[in-house]
């Protein structure tokens, strides 16, 4: 049996069907210091473990 591996970062495509928003929305968030995106060559890519903890803070501060 082969494990399935999970991605360790997703393009702005995936990121944006993970959020359930627009592509060009992602690459609004891409420009903030806090949205864990990083460049690996031509690509801009987003940190998977690093969206879930953005996520979490974003619900934290809405319902702050």
């Amino acid at each position: 049996m082969v494990d399935k591996l999970e991605p360790l970062a997703v393009s702005a495509a995936e990121a944006a069907k993970l959020l359930g928003v627009s592509k060009p929305t992602v690459y609004q968030y891409i420009g903030r210091a806090d949205f864990p995106s990083f460049k690996l060559g031509n690509r801009t890519l987003i940190y998977v473990d690093g969206l879930r903890e953005w996520v979490k803070r974003q619900a934290q501060e809405v319902s702050a």
